[in-house]
Order: C-alpha cells, then sequence, then structure tokens
C-alpha cells in the first residue's frame, strides 16, 4: 500500500475513486469535474487535495485538504487548513487508514506553518471520535431554529408573481457589513460569492433581499416532506431579518429551517416569529490546534461560519 497525494493519482486511481466518494458527497464522483473546481477555487490551488491510501492500483481511503480563509481577532487574514470528505472503502474500514491519512494531512498543515485545522462533522457519527482522539475539540455549536408552516390558502389563479432581480454587488456589501464584527470563515470577496453562487446553484428566486438585509433559502421538494432550509440570513437589525424571514414563510409549504444560527440578532428574529429553537445540534465545528496559539486567543467568542462555508 502506498500514501500519495491526489495529485499524484494516475487516471485510472483517480477513477477508482467513485465508491468511497459517495460516501461523503452524495453524489457520483467524476474526476475531471472534481479537477475542473480544483483548478478555479483557491482553497485547493496550492493544497495537495487530499491524501489518498492505495492499493493494488484502487484508492481504498481518502482524506481531503483545503486551505481557507479566517479573520482573527486582530482583524487579519489567517489562512488554516480544511479536512474534508474521509472516506474508507468498507471493505477496508477499521485498519486505522483515515488515521494515517489526517495524521499525513497534520503533518502536511505543519509544513505551511498553519496554526489550526478545521473540520465539520456531527457527533452522531462514529467518525466523531475518531476525531476526538486525534486532538480536535468542538470549535463551536450550531443553534438551530424551525417552524412548521400550517396550510395557507391557494393563491389567486392568474396571479404572476414578479421576477426577481438580485444586485450581487449589494448582497457582498451587506454581508460584509452584517459580518464586519466577527471573526472566523468571514472573508468573502467577489470572486468567492460567485464560487458559492456555483457550487449551491443559488438563482434569483432562492434570493428574497432588501436595501439593508437579504437572505438565501432552498426548498426541498423532491421529498416525502417538503421543507424550506434557509441558507444564509444576514440583517443589521432584528426587524428587517423578521420581515424576510416572514417573506419566505409565505413561499413555504411545510417546515422552514435554519441549523446554523450563529448570530444573536438572527436566534432573536426566529424567536419572534415562533420557531422553534435549540441551543445545541450534533452538527459541529472542530478545530485542532497546531501551534501553541489557543483557538479562543486567535478568534474570541464571536466566530462565525455560514452553511454556505461548510467544507
Amino acid at each position: 500500500m502506498k500514501i500519495v497525494s491526489y495529485r499524484e493519482l494516475s487516471d485510472e486511481e483517480k477513477e477508482s475513486m467513485l465508491p468511497i466518494m459517495r460516501i461523503p458527497f452524495g453524489w457520483p464522483f467524476n474526476p475531471q469535474r472534481f479537477e475542473e473546481i480544483a483548478k478555479t477555487d483557491p482553497c485547493y490551488k496550492d493544497s495537495p487535495i487530499g491524501f489518498c491510501a492505495v492499493e493494488n492500483g484502487e484508492v481504498v481511503s481518502f482524506v481531503g485538504v483545503m486551505e481557507l480563509k479566517t479573520r482573527n481577532l486582530d482583524g487579519e487574514t489567517e489562512v488554516v487548513g480544511g479536512i474534508y470528505g474521509v472516506s474508507t472503502l468498507p471493505s477496508r474500514a477499521r485498519k486505522g487508514l483515515s488515521t494515517i491519512l489526517i495524521k499525513r494531512a497534520h503533518e502536511y498543515l505543519c509544513e505551511k506553518a498553519y496554526r489550526f485545522s478545521f473540520l465539520t462533522t456531527s457527533k452522531a457519527i462514529v467518525a466523531y471520535q475518531l476525531y476526538l482522539k486525534l486532538g480536535y475539540k468542538d470549535a463551536t455549536e450550531f443553534p438551530s431554529a424551525q417552524k412548521i408552516i400550517k396550510k395557507r390558502k391557494v393563491e389567486e389563479e392568474g396571479k404572476i408573481e414578479k421576477k426577481p432581480s438580485v444586485d450581487w454587488n449589494k448582497i457582498l456589501e451587506l454581508y460584509n457589513k452584517f459580518t464586519a464584527n466577527k471573526t472566523g470563515f468571514v472573508v468573502r470577496d467577489e470572486k468567492r460569492l460567485e464560487l458559492l453562487r456555483k457550487y449551491y446553484g443559488i438563482k434569483p428566486e432562492m434570493i428574497i433581499q432588501t436595501e439593508r438585509a437579504y437572505c438565501i433559502f432552498k426548498k426541498h421538494e423532491d421529498s416525502i416532506y417538503p421543507s424550506t432550509q434557509l441558507m444564509e440570513v444576514a440583517a443589521l437589525k432584528v426587524d428587517e431579518a423578521i420581515k424576510l424571514i416572514h417573506r419566505v414563510e409565505k413561499k413555504a409549504e411545510s417546515v422552514v429551517y435554519d441549523h446554523v444560527v450563529l448570530d444573536s440578532r438572527i436566534l432573536k428574529a426566529y424567536r419572534a416569529l415562533g420557531y422553534t429553537i435549540e441551543h445545541r445540534s450534533y452538527d459541529v465545528l472542530m478545530v485542532k490546534e497546531l501551534s501553541d496559539m489557543s483557538f479562543k486567543e486567535a478568534y474570541g467568542e464571536k466566530f462565525h461560519i455560514s452553511i454556505l462555508d461548510f467544507f
């Protein structure tokens, strides 16, 4: 068995990754498409993309490595490591392969002199205990909000809804104002916003925008229980957030939810609208300190991440 970076794989070895990459990503892996993304996304530009365990010409385990921008307490942009896509073929499970690859990723991050390695996961899966053993700890939990939308009257026939228009520059401006006093994964420019739009397929009809606030939402209609997910809400005042969320409710059919609510103003808005609030969740952002600097010393108490910035 050999341990190599993703960039060192042959074309045949990359194609062998299809079975394991469906586990973390939930979609059939296409190496050509994956590499197209890697070429345009700065998070992959200088990284090995990931480390792989290869046996008999087949990739049997993978751990992804990204280089992510954060803002620290000093207001500086600090690049950190991001671990993603941890997966192993079921036939090779419980042989310590993920541990070997994650440690190799840590070596790489230390070589780059990065002070932190982050990952997002769930406390409900077995891997959470592995991450604890490897030195990760909870960086922040995600309060969530959810509400059942009562059945509404059918809208008048023939009523035509005005086609929404989006001012992307304004959205970026609002986002930067919203996160101005926050640390964490809040470094976003035009290029980053454009990439997020492509990743999540964000279309104008998924956005409600005003002069002082905006929200991005997604309808999940391909299930027995249709729902509407609020992916990002940015507002400088509680009443502005209330108005936006209420407008999303008018478009919803069943349940509206937001499972990453790290801003106190947005949380107050959900409370005012009668949402069920859960302050702890299974989803968690974890951090491993790779130097003498602690997470709290670097980022303080207002660390922020949006569901759009999950990795």
